[in-house]
């Protein structure tokens, strides 16, 4: 950010604002409308734009070098925004909602939680999640991909958060509370917070999920504190935890990060997987390379976490995936008036950045709509611009899950790559659907075993 002077603050840039407001509404319904072609127009009119959400202004940053401006000085001039507000009467005050000093202190606290040693214990969960979950596919078989892969996730997360207790009501009441939460936070975001006191069946079925799922890990945090050993999960780490003064963390706490990691674990990873087995297998040269490349470096084995490095290949299509099918919108509130670029954004006032729109800005990268993994091969990546590729965050307040989350996509991927190849039915669209996340319309595709399958590229 650039030096701030009172001389500076004074001489204000007029901030653009987009067109297409409605009367009292502002740019509500363009948002919630068609938020995927809406947010990435906003990018013509200037680095940092302003919308309005009803009458409140909110200044969208389009620019990489404004997105590093906002993102990297973290908790020095910005808190969390409106949109993690939203996330804390469901999650609490987690590492995932909370700002500044105690974001810090949280930080430092769950550092252990990811540990190489835990990491490699929770790749081993996940592998076996995999290995269950195909291990009743039919060759020739038709799957909701989607459905599977959420299921997958869900399997994985619940079993790496708690893995003797995870029993099937915690689990579906966890993953209810996580559809509920994810599905109406963008609506959240952009209405009045008096709209979530009416009594409409939606807010109704959102308050009983959110309910649910609180008492579901109540009581998991219960048993565990009772049984008080180190099972090699999560939650287990959460309870060894301690702070400079030998406290651990309480039970409300421990629910907090409990449900933060529920949030980022089981729809954002359910829905990136489900991209990645269609992006594969709608891209046949794209599957070639990455079953020679499972092939090669497993040679049949299972694979682990120490052979993320060497499937290069398959961190480049998930690399790709997360640019394509990113996180729609994020915020941070100014503390005080500061100035992105040429434009003084007032104290208090609510900043959007935008992966998505990021993402998919043809200035930063060529033909954005194509699936190209090679675009994140070192001799390409090191032309996109910082700033320009954030699907984790950057700065304070980068996501701390990040390891946790490319290994699942890389671990699943290599489990289901071994042996099966999926393909998308013929005739079917494929469309982005945008929530808190971009997730696929519908996703049925075919499986069929790879030792029917002929290999490279032959059909």
């Amino acid at each position: 950010m650039t030096p701030r002077t009172a001389a500076d603050l004074m001489r204000r840039t007029a901030v653009p604002e987009v067109p297409g407001a409605w009367p009292l509404l502002g740019h509500i319904v363009p948002m919630l409308r068609r938020p995927l072609e809406f947010l990435p127009a906003t990018a013509e009119f200037g680095r940092v734009v302003q919308v309005r959400f009803g009458r409140m202004p909110v200044y969208v940053v389009t620019h990489p070098e404004a997105v590093r401006e906002l993102l990297v000085p973290g908790d020095i001039d910005f808190t969390r925004g409106r949109i993690f507000e939203k996330l804390v009467p469901a999650l609490g005050n987690g590492i995932a909602t909370v700002s500044g000093a105690e974001h810090r202190r949280q930080r430092r606290l769950l550092q252990p939680v990811f540990t190489r040693e835990r990491l490699t214990a929770y790749a081993s969960i996940m592998r076996e999640a995999a290995e269950e979950a195909t291990a009743s596919w039919q060759d020739g078989q038709r799957l909701a991909v989607d459905d599977v892969m959420n299921d997958l996730a869900l399997t994985a997360l619940t079993r790496s958060l708690f893995k003797f207790t995870a029993s099937s009501d915690t689990a579906e009441a966890i993953k209810d509370g996580m559809q509920q939460l994810t599905n109406g936070l963008l609506l959240r975001t952009v209405l009045p917070t008096s709209w979530e006191r009416i009594p409409s069946p939606g807010n109704i079925r959102f308050r009983r999920a959110m309910a649910r799922m609180h008492r579901a890990i109540d009581d998991v945090i219960s048993t565990y504190r009772t049984a008080g050993e180190d099972r090699g999960d999560v939650l287990s780490a959460l309870l060894a935890v301690r702070d400079t003064d030998g406290t651990g963390l309480s039970d409300e706490e421990i629910h907090a990060q409990v449900m933060t990691l529920a949030l980022t674990g089981i729809e954002a990873p359910g829905a990136a997987l489900g991209w990645v087995m269609y992006e594969i297998g709608r891209n046949p040269e794209v599957a070639v390379r990455v079953h020679d490349e499972i092939d090669t470096v497993l040679d049949g084995r299972p694979p682990h976490f120490d052979d993320l490095p060497d499937l290069s290949y398959l961190g480049r299509v998930i690399d790709e995936v997360l640019r394509l099918r990113t996180p729609l919108v994020f915020m941070r509130r100014a503390l005080s008036a500061v100035r992105i670029g040429e434009v003084t954004i007032p104290a208090g006032a609510e900043i959007v950045y935008s992966p998505y729109l990021m993402h998919h800005d043809a200035r930063w990268f060529h033909d954005p709509l194509r699936f190209d993994p090679d675009r994140w091969l070192p001799q390409n990546a090191r032309h996109i611009p910082k700033g320009a590729y954030i699907p984790f965050a950057a700065g304070a307040y980068q996501c701390i899950g990040k390891m946790f989350a490319t290994m699942e996509l890389a671990i699943v991927t290599a489990v289901l790559g071994a042996r099966w190849a999926l393909r998308p039915v013929p005739g079917v669209t494929v469309r982005e659907l945008a929530t808190a996340l971009v997730r696929p319309s519908q996703l049925p595709m075919t499986v069929h075993r790879r030792s029917d399958d002929l290999r490279s590229g032959r059909k």
